[in-house]
Parts: structure tokens; C-alpha cells; sequence
């Protein structure tokens, strides 16, 4: 009776030894590199342009655009900064860009302006999106305000790491959010639409991963990986 049950079970684990999973590769896009407080920079912004596909400051913060200076300039659409982003609206830009909420998955569900709502509530950047700091600035903020340091560590275990406010597009920070101590990036899967910066042109998309395509997820992460194609 025990050989009996015994060979079978040998059968299966050999059978499930031998079954290979392949996952399908990635479509979509991921970062070129790692933006925000992790490179030394708090607004270490990462610029792209949707129509062109040119990306600005591709190799590090402030290469090619300067924080303060994407205002005047027309030629970027949508921003990354760690898992927050921008568009040229509102306090970030000059441009007529904006974006809204399409609701939960269905990404392949949009494919043309026809189909947004005329009632799609527009949002431009503001000043309200919380980005973390990095470790160089938050010591600078101390020295200028004369604070103790061992009294405002720049991560407090129970808070994380020390915040500041900074010009984003709320409705995009959304995409993504950051809980922990111990960290965790989870995405919220909401397909979103971005207007680019003519206000003539639009592009759905939606974050997929805090980490980049096909790389073990204990990996380190923020290269994210997202989805992000033209509505016709």
C-alpha cells in the first residue's frame, strides 16, 4: 500500500520538475535609470517627450533640464520623478497638458479620443504631491533652520524618510504608492491619459512595476515599467 502511494508521488514531483513557465516578454517601456532622492537629488526629474520619444536628463538629474527651468520650455510632456510624474501644466509648465483618471485596467480598452468622456475631469499640476527628500538636501534644510540632527533624523522609523512638497500632477500620483516601513511600491493598475504639451495630442498609460521588466523583484528597484501608447 506505502509503494503504491510512494511511486506516484515520485512520478508527479519528476513530472513538475520537468514543466517550464515562460512568461511572455514585456511590450511596454521602462525607465532609462533610476530618478529621485536615491541619486543624491530630491527633484531629480526625468523628462520625456511623447511625440518624439526624446527623453531629457536621461543620464542624470538636471543634465539638460533644470529644475525651475521646465516651466518655459514646450518640449516635454510627461516627467518622472521616483513613482511620482508631472505634465506640462499648472505649476510645472507653461503648456496645456493635464491628465485624468480612465478608471482601473482596461488599457486595451482605449484606443482613440473619440472614446474619453466629455465629462473627463482634467487635472494640471499643482504644488501638493509629496516627494521624498533626499539625504544631502534634508541635512542642508537642518543646517539653514539650525536644527538638531539627532533630533530630526532624515528617516524616522516610524514616518520613513523625511518628505517635501514639490510641483506634480496630483491625479497621476495616484499611479503609485509608497507604504512602509519596510518599503513597498504598489501600483494601482488605473489607466490614466496625459495631454501632451501642444494640448493637441493624447497618450494613455499605466505603471505597471516599480521595478524594471523581467529582473527578480528583490532586485533593487525604480526603473519602472509601464505601458504608454497614443490615442488616435
Amino acid at each position: 500500500m506505502k509503494c503504491s502511494l510512494y511511486i506516484p508521488l515520485v512520478v508527479i514531483m519528476i513530472l513538475t520538475s520537468c514543466v517550464k513557465y515562460d512568461a511572455e516578454p514585456f511590450a511596454g517601456k521602462v525607465l532609462p535609470r533610476v530618478t529621485g532622492y536615491t541619486t543624491g537629488v530630491t527633484n531629480d526629474w526625468l523628462y520625456i517627450n511623447l511625440c518624439t520619444g526624446e527623453i531629457f536628463n536621461r543620464n542624470k538629474a538636471n543634465e539638460d533640464i533644470t529644475e525651475g527651468e521646465q516651466r518655459g520650455r514646450l518640449d516635454w510632456d510627461i516627467a518622472f520623478c521616483g513613482y511620482r510624474m508631472r505634465t506640462n501644466s499648472g505649476t510645472s509648465g507653461n503648456g496645456q497638458g493635464a491628465a485624468a483618471d480612465l478608471g482601473y485596467g482596461e488599457y486595451d480598452k482605449w484606443v482613440s479620443i473619440s472614446q474619453l468622456p466629455t465629462d473627463l475631469q482634467w487635472v494640471v499640476d499643482d504644488h501638493s504631491v509629496y516627494i521624498t527628500m533626499s539625504r544631502n538636501d534634508w541635512n542642508k534644510y537642518l543646517i539653514a533652520r539650525h536644527l538638531d540632527f539627532e533630533q530630526n533624523p532624515w528617516f524616522d522609523p516610524n514616518k520613513g524618510p523625511a518628505t517635501t512638497q514639490t510641483d506634480a500632477n496630483p491625479v497621476l500620483a495616484g499611479a503609485m504608492t509608497f507604504t512602509g516601513p519596510p518599503p513597498v511600491y504598489a501600483p494601482s493598475f488605473h489607466t490614466y491619459v496625459v495631454r501632451t504639451a501642444d494640448g493637441k495630442r493624447y497618450f494613455k498609460i499605466q505603471l505597471i512595476s516599480w521595478y524594471k521588466a523581467d529582473v527578480e523583484i528583490g532586485d533593487s528597484g525604480g526603473q519602472i515599467s509601464y505601458y504608454c501608447d497614443e490615442l488616435r
